[in-house]
């Protein structure tokens, strides 16, 4: 638990560590193996992970370092009603999670449950991918100790629904199967999922990726059937609609994170997309929640 500086008396059950990846009871553990290597037992199987890796552990999932050599780690521990007081591993592991997570945009904990022969928890990825990522460990880690104002756990809360994405591209990237590959694309698809915040331009890709905009527009498209735009709008607002329905961010601040270029056209965009401005959006997920929860 983390105290709140700014309530008396509140704790919120989100943790970090730069030292090890203990489990707590009823917490999620999100590990970055950041540099080195090591030896786990994972539910009493011995495993060799390098870094950079990825760590998504259940809370009942026993892990411990056996041995090390130079390793460097960052971990968030978190319990499911960090993200929201709905949440629970007992509604998480329900049956119809599927159909709860999607009616509320609650995330997506398949990276911790869907383990087989192939993956075992650990994800592992390229070096090229480890600064995003750490980005966003350091971000959550800098909100908890140094909580500069009452949004710290909001923009924490953001930025494990980041985490969580990122995760999920990752784990395609190494485990991905039946999937048309397209190296180009690939690259671009991976580059928008980890730089969301950030604006670019088709042209500033073709350059970046030593090819010329048409080939890039068109190959685009073939592979997701969607233009950059259109893919890295939809992206955006799904994003926004998260942040949205679990923080009190202002819409401001929202607009920047998910890479838009200003607040008003980042308030065009989503009611054009989904009917509702963010504010009608963000009322109407938390009626929505506790008329089906009633809380």
């Amino acid at each position: 638990m983390t105290k709140c500086r700014f309530w008396e008396d509140r704790y919120l059950p989100i943790e970090y560590s730069i030292e090890n990846i203990r489990n707590e009871d009823g917490y999620f553990s999100l590990c970055l193996l950041k540099k080195g290597t090591a030896v786990l037992e994972i539910d009493g199987e011995r495993c060799y992970v390098s870094a950079p890796a990825l760590l998504c552990l259940k809370p009942d999932l026993n892990a411990v370092i056996l041995k090390s050599n130079n390793l460097q780690i960052k971990s968030i521990f978190f319990a499911p009603e960090f993200i929201n007081r709905n949440l629970s591993v007992e509604r998480i592991t329900a049956d119809d999670y599927d159909v709860t997570c999607k009616l509320f945009d609650f995330p997506n904990f398949d990276l911790f449950y869907k383990t087989d022969d192939l993956y075992n928890c650990i994800i592992p990825f390229e070096a090229t991918e480890l600064s995003r990522v750490e980005f966003l460990f350091d971000s959550i880690i800098e909100q908890l100790s140094v909580q500069p104002d009452n949004m710290w756990s909001c923009r924490a809360r953001m930025a494990i629904i980041r985490i969580f994405d990122c995760a999920a591209k990752l784990f395609e990237g190494t485990f991905g199967v039946n999937q048309e590959s397209d190296t180009l694309v690939d690259c671009i698809l991976t580059f928008i999922e980890f730089n969301i915040e950030k604006q670019f331009t088709i042209e500033w890709l073709s350059r970046q990726y030593s090819t010329n905009r048409t080939t890039l527009m068109s190959e685009f498209k073939r592979v997701t059937g969607k233009t950059i735009n259109e893919f890295v709008l939809d992206k955006r607002i799904d994003l926004s609609k998260q942040i949205l329905a679990f923080t009190n961010i202002s819409i401001e601040e929202l607009s920047e994170k998910c890479g838009f270029s200003s607040q008003s056209y980042f308030t065009r965009a989503f009611k054009k997309k989904s009917g509702l401005s963010p504010l009608q959006f963000r009322k109407k997920a938390v009626e929505n929640r506790i008329k089906e929860f009633q809380t």
